[in-house]
């Protein structure tokens, strides 16, 4: 757990609100200080001290990755008077006695539904650490963050980067919605079949997560993806209903969600404001936009925080669809 406390000064929070919502995040912290946590994968907070900060953000990291994925637009934010949670995401992270990776403790099947659960328990713990709330969230981590803004009303703001709200190939968009037809026939028993069946990230990332450069997991079961596809599925449905206002970033080069359904949810949703930015083609922008060690020497990620953050600080959306 990575905790840094700001020493500037401004207008005093009600102390009882922000005591015991520091209370409630070192609770949560400490259950998870007894888990064999991959080294930079562990929940990350910056905290300013008992005063009134500029706002309150959450933000979820992408699916097989870490809480290090924010270590850069956290600080950042922490800089401009945020109060951050970064909260590792369900299964994520973890490793066995011998140090090696662990995946399988990612949510499986219709286990999705824990997505859910983590998203109320990391708001809740979130909602008094003062000023406006916003929640964050790339990849997987994007589904937790619209969730969580389609049935929390005091979010008052959402960044989605690439979420995952379906697979790009279309033989794998089709296998994973007959399982899910399935699966409401025969709860979890369809989409079970895909437990055995394990998908690598490939032998460079295997080699990246070994070292520690990039904490989280180079392979994982199947059905973890499926679960996170029908939580996906589950979003779009609840798109509607949200008053959030809503901020989408998107690529063209996108290898691992697809972009139309990315558009769905954006063009049903339901709040005040919403804007979509795509990266075009040239760009070659990754699925993983959001850290200079996924970007690969790119440069785009300074300015993907700069509109981050002016976005955060005004609502203004922004918007260019380019191919």
């Amino acid at each position: 757990m990575l905790v840094e406390l700001a020493a500037t000064a401004a207008l005093a929070l009600p102390p009882t609100h922000y005591q015991r919502a520091r209370e409630r995040l070192e609770r949560w912290v400490s259950q998870e200080r007894e888990l064999p946590v991959q080294r930079g994968a562990e929940s990350r907070v910056f905290l300013h001290p008992d005063t009134a900060p500029r706002g309150t953000l959450v933000m979820y990291h992408g699916f097989t990755a870490g809480t290090w994925q924010y270590e850069i637009l956290g600080a950042q934010a922490f800089r401009q008077g945020y109060n951050v949670f970064v909260p590792r995401m369900p299964g994520h992270g973890l490793k066995t006695a011998t140090g090696d990776e662990d995946p399988s403790q990612l949510l499986r099947g219709t286990a999705w539904r824990q997505y859910q659960h983590f998203g109320d328990e990391t708001v809740a713990l979130a909602r008094d650490l003062g000023g406006p709330l916003s929640v964050l969230g790339l990849s997987v981590g994007g589904n937790v963050a619209l969730d969580v803004a389609e049935r929390h009303a005091d979010v008052e703001r959402v960044v989605a980067y690439a979420p995952f709200l379906w697979p790009l190939h279309d033989r794998v968009g089709r296998l994973f919605g007959i399982l899910n037809g399935l699966d409401a026939i025969f709860p979890g028993r369809a989409s079970s079949a895909l437990d055995g069946i394990t998908h690598s990230w490939g032998p460079e990332c295997r080699a990246e997560t070994l070292s520690g450069q990039r904490p989280g997991h180079s392979y994982f079961p199947a059905s973890a993806a499926f679960a996170a596809a029908a939580y996906g599925l589950a979003i779009e449905e609840a798109a509607p209903r949200s008053r959030a206002d809503l901020q989408v970033f998107i690529t063209a080069v996108d290898d691992a969600a697809q972009e139309a359904i990315i558009r769905r949810v954006h063009q049903r949703w339901g709040g005040r404001t919403r804007g979509l930015f795509r990266y075009g083609q040239a760009e070659a922008v990754p699925h993983p936009m959001l850290h200079p060690r996924e970007d690969r020497g790119r440069g785009h990620t300074p300015r993907l925080y700069q509109m981050t953050l002016d976005y955060l600080g005004t609502g203004l959306p922004l918007n260019r669809d380019v191919p």
